[in-house]
């Protein structure tokens, strides 16, 4: 319990009001876009006491979330191949790859966020 002391909001709140949220957004009542931004904004503040950057979205070239990452492309082909990464390809046409800007920073801070409770934990 100790634990929770000086986070803003606990996990478990935060999926709560997420599921309370889809009822909303189920109904029509809110908006896909505005259910992520309350999602993702709720998960930020239970992982780290703060609001979850402002991002634009937008579609990243391999390449470009290869130098997201500090990867060469092959390494981000390969890890793709091994299903290291939570996040899909978005196929823009027949063959143009494209991944969501969004996606990739969750992954980065979730990374952050895991390696800072392994170091807390040790």
């Amino acid at each position: 319990m100790k634990e929770f002391q000086n986070q803003v909001l606990r996990p478990q709140t935060a999926r709560l009001v997420c599921r309370l949220a889809s009822v909303l957004l189920d109904s029509g009542t809110i908006t896909g876009e505005e259910y992520n931004i309350i999602s993702r904004n709720l998960h930020a503040l239970a992982k780290t006491g703060e609001l979850a950057p402002a991002i634009a979205p937008k579609l990243l070239t391999p390449q470009e979330v290869a130098e997201l990452l500090s990867i060469s492309y092959s390494q981000l082909r390969s890890l793709e191949k091994e299903g290291t990464f939570p996040f899909s390809r978005k196929l823009v046409g027949n063959k143009t790859v494209r991944y969501r800007n969004t996606d990739i920073y969750d992954y980065i801070n979730a990374s952050d966020t895991k390696e800072k409770q392994t170091e807390g934990e040790q």
